[in-house]
């Protein structure tokens, strides 16, 4: 029988096994109300984008770069444009990592390279939705299409193209396989030529496929701008040929040239030998990438000797007939080593005029003395030496140009002849020398023409930009007559004449330095010149470096005759008049 006292005693037990039981089930649906209640408002938004970016396939759109152009006297050259290429992406995140060996097997087998190179890839990349592993083949689309591997597929990007290789490679640098700029113009302008993305959401299945058919969201890619360059075609065929010989004939190592107009400011042609081909970019050496011609400073030499003494002019120190004692080839100034002119010179007194006609160091040493470090300072400054010059280009050198307080007795000799704290670019000296050209205005050089939106209205147009004046026009004119012109008649730059223009210009040779000193028999020869002498269209320079001293080592020598070709083929091709008339070969 049952005892009535223990069922007294055990129902309070069964009431708090209940009410236990109860809290416990209450305290449930409470704790499982607040996840129902978290999920819905603080993570709901979260997600409801997880599940919307899972049923749904973001596919870029990628905008065409603009195209790069050059100019002739009436057309413009396609120099660089692009292709559409198909190309391999992968999605790592729905491969799912227990797959990416696999995966990375399949893809190597298509593309080739390592398996175990693309396994790191993906493992360190297997959070994103979109990385992407090159350029295919159209054989090897039609492979990966039948592999059908989950998580992988085809893309088409625009891959750039460079139609005259290595023509104007300097300037117009070239792209990645990414797209990224490398050099020249591809990255000054890359603000105009790069185009904005375009983008295109649709509904996707379990597999990621998407369904064209059902857009959510487009936008369109927007083009690059194209970029017109003031690059004349023909010009730089001009000098880059002349270049490549003359460098290939004197052995040297390396060759840099630039032809201008002295009155716009715009870079006709612009060269360094050796170059490199923009489509295949990776197998040339840095030292081939190169624009030396803006990246490049060197003691200039005799070149330096014209601006030294125009400006001497300028300043109402010296005048053409200014006579200079030049101790007969060989000077030991007090303070300032030992001077010499070259080789079997032994002038006496001079005027200024037939110092620089002549090229006497000695002479100009003497004129440094007269001027002295602060006035030698305000004329090399006043002619953009020391600064850069602005050009459209990425890599300009400011040349060197010591502050003043570092002069010494020393540099108060040796900078009218271009050595010592001195250190200058070719452009640089097309620059400073298209300022005499032109009348005495100091030009900001363009190569930049304009440019043009997709539909073909132009977003920008350039303009000559004027720096400062930095002599007078008069003083321009008879320096440009009475020396210049005679440089190239009866000075050292007579290897450079032509029959049917005049032409004026200047030789330089300067040293190689070392850290260890100047280099025995390393010169960089140069020259240069414009034409025609009574209202000048072009001035070319160019530079030589290191040519070999067995066969030619000056300016004269080695440069003058490269000079001489392109302004003679350039002032055809521009229909220039001629300005003298024809004398014959015999007769020079």
């Amino acid at each position: 029988m049952n005892d009535p006292s223990r069922r007294a005693n055990n129902a309070p037990v069964k009431r708090t096994t209940v009410c236990f039981l109860f809290i416990l089930l209450l305290m449930g649906l409470i704790a499982l109300f607040g996840r129902v209640i978290h999920l819905q408002v603080c993570k709901g938004a979260e997600y409801a984008r997880i599940a919307r970016k899972q049923s749904e396939r973001r596919i870029i759109i990628p905008a065409r770069p603009g195209n790069i152009f050059a100019r002739t006297r009436s057309s413009l050259i396609l120099m660089a444009g692009s292709t559409r290429m198909p190309g391999l992406f992968v999605d790592p995140l729905m491969i799912g990592q227990e797959h990416f060996k696999e995966v990375a097997s399949k893809v190597v087998s298509v593309i080739g390279g390592s398996a175990d190179a693309l396994y790191r890839k993906l493992i360190r990349n297997r959070d994103r939705r979109y990385v992407y592993l090159g350029r295919l083949s159209e054989k090897q689309v039609l492979t990966v299409k039948a592999l059908k591997i989950r998580g992988v597929g085809l893309t088409y990007r625009w891959r750039r193209r460079y139609p005259n290789g290595v023509l104007a490679c300097h300037v117009i640098g070239f792209r990645r396989p990414n797209g990224d700029p490398g050099a020249g113009v591809e990255m000054w302008a890359n603000h105009w030529l790069a185009g904005k993305d375009g983008l295109m959401i649709v509904h996707a299945d379990a597999a990621r496929k998407g369904n064209y058919a059902d857009i959510l969201r487009y936008e369109s890619p927007r083009d690059g701008k194209d970029v017109i360059l003031t690059l004349d075609i023909f010009i730089q065929q001009f000098l880059q040929d002349a270049l490549r010989r003359t460098v290939e004939h004197f052995h040297a190592s390396a060759g840099m040239g630039i032809v201008m107009d002295p009155v716009s400011g715009e870079i006709l042609a612009m060269a360094s030998v050796p170059g490199y081909d923009p489509n295949d970019y990776s197998r040339a050496l840095a030292s081939q990438r190169r624009n030396r011609v803006i990246t490049d400073p060197f003691e200039p030499g005799s070149t330096m000797k014209p601006f030294i003494a125009i400006g001497a002019i300028q300043m109402g120190k010296v005048t053409l007939q200014s006579k200079f004692f030049c101790h007969h080839g060989i000077y030991h100034a007090h303070r300032g080593g030992t001077i010499r002119d070259f080789p079997g010179e032994h002038f006496g007194w001079l005027p200024l005029s037939e110092i620089v006609i002549h090229s006497s160091n000695i002479g100009m040493a003497k004129l440094g003395e007269l001027l002295g470090n602060e006035e030698l300072y305000r004329i090399v400054a006043a002619f953009g030496f020391g600064k850069r010059c602005g050009v459209e280009l990425p890599g300009e050198s400011a040349g060197l140009l010591l502050p003043l307080h570092r002069w010494t007795s020393y540099a108060t000799r040796r900078v009218p002849f271009g050595q010592g704290p001195i250190a200058a670019t070719c452009l640089q000296l097309v620059c400073a020398f298209s300022t005499i050209a032109n009348g005495g205005t100091l030009l900001k050089p363009r190569i930049i023409d304009r440019v043009l939106d997709v539909d073909g209205k132009v977003v920008f147009q350039s303009e000559p930009v004027r720096i400062r004046r930095v002599i007078s026009k008069t003083i321009a004119r008879q320096f440009i007559d009475e020396v210049l012109v005679n440089v190239v008649r009866r000075g050292t730059g007579k290897k450079c004449r032509l029959d049917r223009w005049t032409v004026f210009g200047k030789t330089g040779t300067g040293q190689i330095a070392s850290a260890d000193g100047y280099i025995e028999h390393a010169y960089t020869a140069s020259f240069m010149a414009g034409a025609p002498a009574n209202q000048p269209r072009v001035v070319c320079v160019v530079s030589i470096y290191r040519p070999d001293y067995s066969i030619g080592h000056t300016g004269g020598e080695v440069a003058a005759p490269c000079v001489r070709e392109v302004l003679q083929k350039t002032l055809s091709y521009l229909g220039v008049p001629p300005d003298c008339p024809l004398v014959s070969a015999d007769s020079r």
